[in-house]
């Protein structure tokens, strides 16, 4: 991201950061380590770009931000515990540059749990703290009954609530894909399972600050749709750019293991498709990294060279064009504002920096 757009996304944000970190909610969970691990994420930084989004949405239609930030900070929790979760599921140690919630307990009590105990104690700790990060989320959310109308409150807590059932068959939806031969998952089912995960979310963002801008609930309103549409197409895009990112970024960028996903055996687009191009022997060497846990790095290069040489990644760097040209139709319904100009640089940003 340029420095530019992050001190613009930065000045919204850190207010975000700052309520999160002073909730009532967070302050008073206990044990102590419980607190320290249902703040590990937010506490290393990152790009919150869900919240971001939301207030710029909000600020779009004319709202005033300090009045989104309750649902800002509830989407930045969602997220978070979506994370944790993920982590346990994919058996990733390392998140934001740092250890997962998982393997930050495995640490912390190495020596006082039981070698043999160590790491089923850690990862059911971990699964409570993602629990407790929901309700956490449902808090803020609940913070926002005194700043909105009713009829729009009563909205946006059932919607964080449906948010939340599809992000979760998105996610479950990731681990059976994971299971499942590669003739039996196609690129529709992969993308599905991307929109649900991932995408949803940046639209859900994007209503939910529109709304909000508006105090009102007018779900019919073009600028809700527009913002809407933006957030959630640009949201695509992202994972796109984030799956393409897994195949040539580095550990830095990811801010997690390189390979992860393919020792996970992810069915993402660019796999999905470079297996349905492939021949006999290509087929039978993504099969053979693809899932495979103890897969070396020599494996994974070689598979990540096949993505290329099918036209994998250019076929997804192709179809996340697609999506930011939609995000930009979307973009030219709202009125001129300061708003509209940083969800038009956040989105030339996904252009310029897709793989």
């Amino acid at each position: 991201m340029t420095e530019q757009l992050l001190s613009n996304f930065k000045d919204r944000t850190e207010k975000v950061r700052n309520y999160i970190s002073n909730s009532q909610f967070g302050q008073k969970l206990s044990p102590d380590y419980i607190r320290e691990g249902a703040q590990l994420y937010f506490s290393r930084g990152g790009k919150m770009l869900r919240p971001a989004i939301l207030l710029l949405a909000c600020e779009a239609v004319g709202g005033e931000t300090d009045l989104a930030i309750p649902a800002a900070a509830a989407i930045e929790m969602s997220h978070i515990w979506t994370l944790v979760h993920d982590d346990i599921l994919d058996n990733d140690d390392l998140r934001r540059g740092g250890p997962s919630v998982h393997a930050y307990y495995k640490e912390k009590f190495k020596g006082l749990i039981s070698d043999d105990e160590l790491d089923e104690w850690s990862r059911n700790t971990a699964i409570l703290v993602g629990d407790i990060q929901q309700a956490w989320a449902v808090s803020l959310m609940t913070e926002l009954d005194d700043r909105i109308k009713p009829d729009l409150f009563r909205f946006l807590i059932k919607d964080l609530t449906n948010w939340a059932a599809i992000v979760l068959e998105g996610e479950m939806l990731d681990v059976e894909h994971s299971k499942q031969n590669f003739d039996k998952v196609d690129e529709q089912m992969a993308l599905d399972m991307l929109i649900k995960k991932t995408a949803t979310t940046f639209g859900f963002a994007g209503k939910f600050g529109a709304l909000i801008g508006l105090n009102q609930l007018e779900l019919d309103n073009k600028l809700v749709k527009a913002l809407e549409d933006l957030c959630f197409n640009a949201g695509i895009a992202f994972q796109l750019r984030d799956d393409g990112l897994g195949v040539l970024g580095n550990e830095k960028q990811l801010g997690k293991p390189i390979g992860s996903d393919v020792r996970e055996g992810k069915k993402t687009i660019i796999a999905v498709h470079a297996y349905h191009q492939a021949n006999a022997d290509q087929k039978k060497l993504i099969r053979s990294v693809l899932g495979n846990s103890d897969a070396d790095f020599n494996q994974i290069d070689k598979v990540h060279k096949l993505f290329n040489d099918l036209g994998s990644i250019k076929y997804v760097e192709d179809l996340a064009s697609n999506y930011i040209k939609k995000a930009k139709t979307a973009l030219d319904i709202l009125p001129e504002s300061s708003a509209k100009l940083l969800l038009s640089q956040w989105i030339d940003f996904m252009t310029k920096r897709m793989f």
